[in-house]
Protein backbone atom coordinates (compact mmCIF):
# COMPACT_ATOMS: atom_id res chain seq x y z
CA UNK A 1 0.00 0.00 0.00
CA UNK A 2 2.88 2.40 0.68
CA UNK A 3 4.82 1.53 -2.47
CA UNK A 4 7.87 0.79 -0.33
CA UNK A 5 8.89 -2.35 -2.21
CA UNK A 6 12.10 -3.94 -0.98
CA UNK A 7 12.34 -1.32 1.75
CA UNK A 8 9.32 -2.95 3.39
CA UNK A 9 11.15 -6.28 3.33
CA UNK A 10 14.12 -4.61 5.04
CA UNK A 11 11.74 -3.49 7.80
CA UNK A 12 10.39 -7.05 7.99
CA UNK A 13 13.95 -8.36 8.42
CA UNK A 14 14.60 -5.92 11.26
CA UNK A 15 11.40 -7.03 13.01
CA UNK A 16 12.22 -10.71 12.57
CA UNK A 17 15.75 -10.06 13.84
CA UNK A 18 14.27 -8.40 16.92
CA UNK A 19 12.12 -11.48 17.45
CA UNK A 20 15.20 -13.73 17.18
CA UNK A 21 17.03 -11.45 19.61
CA UNK A 22 14.14 -11.73 22.07
CA UNK A 23 14.31 -15.52 21.79
CA UNK A 24 18.03 -15.44 22.64
CA UNK A 25 17.47 -13.03 25.51
CA UNK A 26 14.72 -15.23 26.92
CA UNK A 27 16.93 -18.30 26.73
CA UNK A 28 19.70 -16.49 28.63
CA UNK A 29 17.28 -15.12 31.23
CA UNK A 30 15.33 -18.38 31.63
CA UNK A 31 17.58 -21.28 30.52
CA UNK A 32 15.11 -23.94 31.66
CA UNK A 33 12.09 -22.34 29.98
CA UNK A 34 10.25 -24.20 27.26
CA UNK A 35 8.90 -22.48 24.19
CA UNK A 36 10.46 -20.50 21.41
CA UNK A 37 13.94 -21.27 20.11
CA UNK A 38 15.89 -20.16 17.06
CA UNK A 39 15.70 -23.64 15.55
CA UNK A 40 11.93 -23.76 16.01
CA UNK A 41 11.65 -20.26 14.58
CA UNK A 42 13.53 -21.39 11.45
CA UNK A 43 11.33 -24.47 11.07
CA UNK A 44 8.20 -22.33 11.49
CA UNK A 45 9.07 -20.68 8.20
CA UNK A 46 7.85 -23.88 6.59
CA UNK A 47 4.37 -23.04 7.85
CA UNK A 48 4.61 -20.26 5.30
CA UNK A 49 6.68 -21.97 2.63
CA UNK A 50 4.80 -25.21 2.01
CA UNK A 51 1.23 -23.89 1.65
CA UNK A 52 2.62 -20.88 -0.22
CA UNK A 53 4.29 -23.08 -2.81
CA UNK A 54 1.09 -25.11 -3.25
CA UNK A 55 -0.98 -21.95 -3.67
CA UNK A 56 1.57 -20.49 -6.08
CA UNK A 57 1.69 -23.64 -8.17
CA UNK A 58 -2.09 -23.76 -8.52
CA UNK A 59 -2.39 -20.09 -9.42
CA UNK A 60 0.64 -20.00 -11.74
CA UNK A 61 -0.33 -23.09 -13.71
CA UNK A 62 -3.89 -21.80 -14.01
CA UNK A 63 -2.70 -18.38 -15.12
CA UNK A 64 -0.25 -19.68 -17.69
CA UNK A 65 -2.86 -22.04 -19.15
CA UNK A 66 -5.78 -19.59 -19.19
CA UNK A 67 -4.16 -16.19 -19.77
CA UNK A 68 -0.90 -16.82 -21.59
CA UNK A 69 -1.72 -13.99 -24.03
CA UNK A 70 -2.60 -11.44 -21.36
CA UNK A 71 0.93 -10.19 -20.94
CA UNK A 72 1.23 -10.75 -17.19
CA UNK A 73 3.23 -13.94 -17.57
CA UNK A 74 5.24 -12.87 -20.61
CA UNK A 75 5.65 -9.07 -20.73
CA UNK A 76 6.95 -8.39 -17.25
CA UNK A 77 10.76 -8.88 -17.35
CA UNK A 78 10.79 -10.52 -13.91
CA UNK A 79 8.31 -13.19 -15.00
CA UNK A 80 9.20 -13.62 -18.68
CA UNK A 81 11.04 -16.86 -17.84
CA UNK A 82 8.55 -18.29 -15.38
CA UNK A 83 10.31 -21.16 -13.57
CA UNK A 84 7.67 -23.87 -13.28
CA UNK A 85 8.69 -27.47 -12.86
CA UNK A 86 9.65 -30.15 -10.38
CA UNK A 87 13.28 -29.04 -9.99
CA UNK A 88 12.53 -25.44 -8.94
CA UNK A 89 9.66 -26.65 -6.75
CA UNK A 90 11.83 -29.20 -4.92
CA UNK A 91 14.67 -26.72 -4.61
CA UNK A 92 12.35 -24.15 -3.06
CA UNK A 93 11.06 -26.73 -0.59
CA UNK A 94 14.64 -27.08 0.68
CA UNK A 95 15.22 -23.29 0.68
CA UNK A 96 17.81 -23.53 -2.10
CA UNK A 97 16.55 -20.48 -3.98
CA UNK A 98 18.32 -18.47 -5.35
CA UNK A 99 21.57 -20.31 -4.56
CA UNK A 100 20.86 -23.42 -6.67
CA UNK A 101 17.44 -22.98 -8.28
CA UNK A 102 15.35 -19.92 -9.21
CA UNK A 103 12.26 -18.89 -7.31
CA UNK A 104 9.32 -21.11 -8.16
CA UNK A 105 6.82 -19.50 -10.52
CA UNK A 106 5.48 -16.09 -9.67
CA UNK A 107 6.71 -16.25 -6.07
CA UNK A 108 9.43 -13.76 -6.89
CA UNK A 109 10.28 -12.81 -3.29
CA UNK A 110 10.99 -16.30 -2.01
CA UNK A 111 14.73 -15.73 -2.17
CA UNK A 112 14.36 -13.35 0.78
CA UNK A 113 12.54 -16.04 2.74
CA UNK A 114 15.47 -18.34 1.97
CA UNK A 115 17.92 -15.64 3.11
CA UNK A 116 15.98 -15.39 6.36
CA UNK A 117 16.04 -19.16 6.87
CA UNK A 118 19.78 -19.53 6.28
CA UNK A 119 20.55 -16.50 8.46
CA UNK A 120 18.79 -18.32 11.28
CA UNK A 121 20.66 -21.54 10.53
CA UNK A 122 24.03 -19.78 10.55
CA UNK A 123 23.26 -18.03 13.84
CA UNK A 124 22.25 -21.35 15.41
CA UNK A 125 25.55 -22.93 14.24
CA UNK A 126 27.52 -19.95 15.54
CA UNK A 127 25.88 -20.23 18.96
CA UNK A 128 26.28 -24.01 19.09
CA UNK A 129 30.03 -23.51 18.64
CA UNK A 130 30.18 -21.67 21.97
CA UNK A 131 29.99 -25.06 23.70
CA UNK A 132 33.31 -26.17 22.19
CA UNK A 133 36.70 -25.83 23.91
CA UNK A 134 38.20 -22.32 23.41
CA UNK A 135 40.58 -23.23 20.58
CA UNK A 136 38.03 -25.28 18.67
CA UNK A 137 35.42 -22.61 19.26
CA UNK A 138 37.59 -19.93 17.65
CA UNK A 139 38.46 -22.20 14.74
CA UNK A 140 34.80 -23.03 14.18
CA UNK A 141 33.86 -19.35 14.21
CA UNK A 142 36.63 -18.41 11.78
CA UNK A 143 35.78 -21.31 9.45
CA UNK A 144 32.07 -20.45 9.52
CA UNK A 145 32.70 -16.77 8.85
CA UNK A 146 35.18 -17.52 6.06
CA UNK A 147 32.79 -19.95 4.38
CA UNK A 148 29.97 -17.42 4.42
CA UNK A 149 32.13 -14.56 3.12
CA UNK A 150 33.62 -16.69 0.34
CA UNK A 151 30.60 -18.70 -0.78
CA UNK A 152 27.51 -16.59 -0.09
CA UNK A 153 26.34 -14.05 -2.70
CA UNK A 154 26.73 -10.42 -1.74
CA UNK A 155 22.96 -9.91 -1.58
CA UNK A 156 22.74 -12.57 1.11
CA UNK A 157 25.47 -10.79 3.10
CA UNK A 158 23.61 -7.47 2.89
CA UNK A 159 20.24 -8.90 3.87
CA UNK A 160 21.87 -11.01 6.58
CA UNK A 161 23.39 -7.80 7.95
CA UNK A 162 19.93 -6.19 8.01
CA UNK A 163 18.57 -9.14 9.99
CA UNK A 164 21.55 -9.19 12.38
CA UNK A 165 20.96 -5.50 13.07
CA UNK A 166 17.60 -6.51 14.52
CA UNK A 167 19.19 -9.30 16.56
CA UNK A 168 21.88 -6.96 17.90
CA UNK A 169 19.32 -4.28 18.69
CA UNK A 170 17.82 -6.43 21.44
CA UNK A 171 21.22 -7.00 23.06
CA UNK A 172 22.00 -3.29 22.82
CA UNK A 173 18.66 -2.25 24.31
CA UNK A 174 18.81 -4.86 27.06
CA UNK A 175 22.32 -3.85 28.16
CA UNK A 176 21.99 -0.06 27.81
CA UNK A 177 19.44 2.25 29.38
CA UNK A 178 19.90 5.07 26.84
CA UNK A 179 17.39 5.30 24.03
CA UNK A 180 17.57 7.67 21.04
CA UNK A 181 14.81 10.30 21.06
CA UNK A 182 11.86 9.24 18.86
CA UNK A 183 11.79 12.38 16.70
CA UNK A 184 15.42 12.16 15.45
CA UNK A 185 14.96 8.42 14.93
CA UNK A 186 11.83 9.09 12.88
CA UNK A 187 13.63 11.72 10.79
CA UNK A 188 16.54 9.35 10.21
CA UNK A 189 14.19 6.59 9.10
CA UNK A 190 12.38 8.93 6.73
CA UNK A 191 15.67 10.13 5.25
CA UNK A 192 16.99 6.60 4.69
CA UNK A 193 13.70 5.50 3.12
CA UNK A 194 13.70 8.50 0.79
CA UNK A 195 17.34 7.93 -0.15
CA UNK A 196 16.71 4.26 -0.88
CA UNK A 197 13.69 5.09 -3.04
CA UNK A 198 15.62 7.56 -5.22
CA UNK A 199 18.72 5.39 -5.64
CA UNK A 200 17.04 3.24 -8.28
CA UNK A 201 16.23 6.03 -10.76
CA UNK A 202 19.39 7.99 -9.87
CA UNK A 203 21.79 5.15 -10.65
CA UNK A 204 20.49 4.06 -14.06
CA UNK A 205 23.68 5.20 -15.78
CA UNK A 206 25.93 3.04 -13.60
CA UNK A 207 27.44 -0.30 -14.51
CA UNK A 208 24.80 -2.96 -13.60
CA UNK A 209 26.77 -4.69 -10.83
CA UNK A 210 27.78 -1.40 -9.18
CA UNK A 211 24.22 -0.11 -9.50
CA UNK A 212 22.85 -3.21 -7.79
CA UNK A 213 25.39 -2.85 -4.97
CA UNK A 214 24.28 0.75 -4.40
CA UNK A 215 20.60 -0.18 -4.44
CA UNK A 216 21.11 -3.10 -2.05
CA UNK A 217 23.06 -0.87 0.34
CA UNK A 218 20.13 1.54 0.16
CA UNK A 219 17.93 -1.27 1.48
CA UNK A 220 20.45 -1.77 4.29
CA UNK A 221 20.21 1.92 5.13
CA UNK A 222 16.41 1.77 5.17
CA UNK A 223 16.53 -1.18 7.56
CA UNK A 224 18.96 0.60 9.88
CA UNK A 225 16.77 3.71 9.81
CA UNK A 226 13.79 1.68 10.96
CA UNK A 227 16.00 -0.01 13.59
CA UNK A 228 16.60 3.45 15.06
CA UNK A 229 12.84 3.85 15.59
CA UNK A 230 12.60 0.37 17.12
CA UNK A 231 15.48 1.23 19.47
CA UNK A 232 13.85 4.49 20.54
CA UNK A 233 10.58 2.68 21.33
CA UNK A 234 12.15 -0.39 22.94
CA UNK A 235 10.80 -0.72 26.52
CA UNK A 236 13.03 -0.41 29.52
CA UNK A 237 14.58 -3.60 30.81
CA UNK A 238 12.24 -5.68 32.91
CA UNK A 239 11.81 -9.21 34.18
CA UNK A 240 10.33 -11.87 31.93
CA UNK A 241 6.68 -11.91 32.98
CA UNK A 242 3.50 -12.76 31.15
CA UNK A 243 2.53 -9.10 30.89
CA UNK A 244 5.93 -7.93 29.65
CA UNK A 245 6.18 -6.64 26.05
CA UNK A 246 8.90 -9.17 25.20
CA UNK A 247 6.81 -12.09 26.38
CA UNK A 248 3.81 -10.79 24.45
CA UNK A 249 5.90 -10.39 21.29
CA UNK A 250 7.05 -14.01 21.36
CA UNK A 251 3.53 -15.24 22.08
CA UNK A 252 1.92 -13.21 19.30
CA UNK A 253 4.59 -14.05 16.71
CA UNK A 254 3.20 -17.56 16.30
CA UNK A 255 -0.44 -16.52 16.26
CA UNK A 256 -2.76 -16.85 13.28
CA UNK A 257 -2.85 -13.08 12.54
CA UNK A 258 0.95 -12.97 12.50
CA UNK A 259 1.16 -15.99 10.21
CA UNK A 260 -1.49 -14.51 7.90
CA UNK A 261 0.36 -11.19 7.73
CA UNK A 262 3.66 -12.90 6.91
CA UNK A 263 1.98 -15.12 4.34
CA UNK A 264 0.45 -12.08 2.63
CA UNK A 265 3.84 -10.42 2.62
CA UNK A 266 5.74 -13.23 0.90
CA UNK A 267 3.08 -14.99 -1.21
CA UNK A 268 0.82 -12.29 -2.67
CA UNK A 269 2.49 -12.33 -6.10
CA UNK A 270 0.78 -15.42 -7.61
CA UNK A 271 -2.64 -14.22 -6.41
CA UNK A 272 -2.11 -10.72 -7.79
CA UNK A 273 -0.71 -12.02 -11.09
CA UNK A 274 -3.61 -14.36 -11.78
CA UNK A 275 -6.22 -11.72 -11.00
CA UNK A 276 -4.32 -9.04 -12.94
CA UNK A 277 -4.26 -11.36 -15.95
CA UNK A 278 -7.99 -11.96 -15.56
CA UNK A 279 -8.62 -8.23 -15.36
CA UNK A 280 -6.52 -7.58 -18.46
CA UNK A 281 -8.07 -10.35 -20.52
CA UNK A 282 -11.69 -10.27 -19.35
CA UNK A 283 -12.56 -7.13 -17.38
CA UNK A 284 -11.03 -4.27 -19.32
CA UNK A 285 -8.35 -3.48 -16.74
CA UNK A 286 -5.12 -3.39 -18.77
CA UNK A 287 -1.69 -3.48 -17.19
CA UNK A 288 0.29 -0.25 -16.70
CA UNK A 289 -2.73 2.04 -17.17
CA UNK A 290 -3.16 5.59 -15.91
CA UNK A 291 -4.95 5.82 -12.56
CA UNK A 292 -8.71 6.11 -12.79
CA UNK A 293 -11.55 5.51 -10.37
CA UNK A 294 -12.17 2.03 -11.77
CA UNK A 295 -8.47 1.08 -11.80
CA UNK A 296 -8.13 2.29 -8.19
CA UNK A 297 -11.07 0.11 -7.17
CA UNK A 298 -9.53 -2.79 -9.08
CA UNK A 299 -6.23 -2.28 -7.26
CA UNK A 300 -8.06 -2.23 -3.92
CA UNK A 301 -9.76 -5.49 -4.89
CA UNK A 302 -6.39 -7.09 -5.73
CA UNK A 303 -5.02 -6.10 -2.33
CA UNK A 304 -8.11 -7.41 -0.56
CA UNK A 305 -8.00 -10.66 -2.52
CA UNK A 306 -4.37 -11.30 -1.57
CA UNK A 307 -5.18 -10.72 2.11
CA UNK A 308 -8.26 -12.94 1.98
CA UNK A 309 -6.27 -15.70 0.27
CA UNK A 310 -3.66 -15.53 3.03
CA UNK A 311 -6.31 -15.60 5.75
CA UNK A 312 -7.98 -18.64 4.17
CA UNK A 313 -4.75 -20.60 3.62
CA UNK A 314 -3.30 -19.92 7.06
CA UNK A 315 -6.62 -20.61 8.79
CA UNK A 316 -6.96 -23.91 6.93
CA UNK A 317 -3.40 -24.86 7.83
CA UNK A 318 -3.96 -23.96 11.49
CA UNK A 319 -7.10 -26.12 11.53
CA UNK A 320 -5.22 -29.06 10.01
CA UNK A 321 -2.40 -28.71 12.54
CA UNK A 322 -4.89 -28.53 15.42
CA UNK A 323 -6.64 -31.64 14.14
CA UNK A 324 -3.36 -33.53 13.81
CA UNK A 325 -2.28 -32.35 17.25
CA UNK A 326 -5.58 -33.41 18.79
CA UNK A 327 -5.39 -36.78 17.09
CA UNK A 328 -1.84 -37.24 18.39
CA UNK A 329 -2.86 -36.42 21.96
CA UNK A 330 -5.83 -38.78 21.71
CA UNK A 331 -3.63 -41.61 20.43
CA UNK A 332 -1.07 -41.01 23.18
CA UNK A 333 -3.82 -41.04 25.83
CA UNK A 334 -5.19 -44.33 24.51
CA UNK A 335 -1.73 -45.93 24.57
CA UNK A 336 -1.13 -44.67 28.09
CA UNK A 337 -4.43 -46.18 29.25
CA UNK A 338 -3.36 -49.48 27.70
CA UNK A 339 -0.07 -49.37 29.55
CA UNK A 340 2.13 -48.91 26.48
CA UNK A 341 3.41 -45.54 27.74
CA UNK A 342 4.86 -44.86 31.19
Amino acid sequence: LTGLGHESYAIFFILDGILAGLILHRQRSMPAADGASLSRHALNLYRLMLPGLVLGAVFDYAGVRLFIGSGVYTDFPEFSTLALGYAPLLGNVFMLQPFVVPNFGGNSMLYLLSYLFWSLVLLVLFLRATGLPPLWRRLAWVALLAAVMLLAPYKFLIWGAIWLAGVGLVHLAETRTWRPPPLPALLLCGATLLLSRVLGPATRGMEPLLRDWVIQLGFLGAGLGFAAIAWSLYPKRQAWQRESPAYSALREAGSWPAQAASFTFFFHFPVIMLLAAMGDARLGQPLMQHPTASSSLWFAFLCLASVLAALFVTAALAAVLRTLGGAGHTLAARRQRRGTLP
